[in-house]
C-alpha cells in the first residue's frame, strides 16, 4: 500500500504531465495567401518536427495557426513556416484581433470556458433562460452541449 505522502506525489506528476500535454496555440499572418504547395510543406515539416502538432488555415489562407502541446515553441514554429517559403509579417496576430473569443451579444448563448466551471454554468444558464424567454420559437437547454 503506498503511503500517504508517495500518492500525493503521484498525484502531483500526474497533473504536471497532463498540464504540460494541454494544447496551446501560435497564430501567425503570411503576406500573401498561402499556396497549396506550401501549405503541404508546412504540414510535413510541422508533424516531423513534432508528431502531436498540427497547422490551421483561415479561409483567405493568410492566418496560420499552430497547435502545439508546450514541446514546440514559437520562434520554432515561426522557422519551420518561413522555411517552407512563406514570407511572415512580423507581428503575431491575438485570438482577440482574429475574432474567434468574440460573442456576438444578440446571438445564441455561448458557454464560455473560463476554468471556473460553476460560474461559467451559472453565465450560461442566465444567458439561455434570456434566449429562451425571447426566442420562444428556438429555445435551448441550459445543459451546454458538451455536457449532454
Amino acid at each position: 500500500m503506498l503511503s500517504r505522502l508517495s500518492s500525493i506525489v503521484l498525484l502531483l506528476a500526474f497533473g504536471i504531465g497532463a498540464q504540460a500535454q494541454s494544447p496551446g496555440y501560435y497564430f501567425f499572418r503570411s503576406e500573401a495567401p498561402v499556396q497549396p504547395g506550401q501549405f503541404k510543406a508546412l504540414i510535413e515539416a510541422v508533424m516531423n518536427t513534432n508528431p502531436n502538432a498540427e497547422i490551421f488555415h483561415s479561409d483567405d489562407m493568410t492566418i496560420l495557426q499552430v497547435k502545439h502541446n508546450g514541446v514546440l515553441s514559437e520562434q520554432e514554429a515561426r522557422a519551420l513556416i518561413t522555411g517552407a517559403g512563406v514570407a511572415l509579417r512580423a507581428e503575431a496576430p491575438t485570438a482577440e484581433e482574429l475574432g474567434p473569443n468574440t460573442i456576438d451579444p444578440n446571438g445564441p448563448p455561448v458557454y464560455v470556458i473560463t476554468g471556473d466551471e460553476t460560474a461559467d454554468q451559472a453565465r450560461y444558464s442566465t444567458a439561455v433562460e434570456i434566449w429562451n424567454s425571447t426566442h420562444p420559437e428556438q429555445q435551448f437547454s441550459t445543459t451546454p452541449i458538451h455536457r449532454q
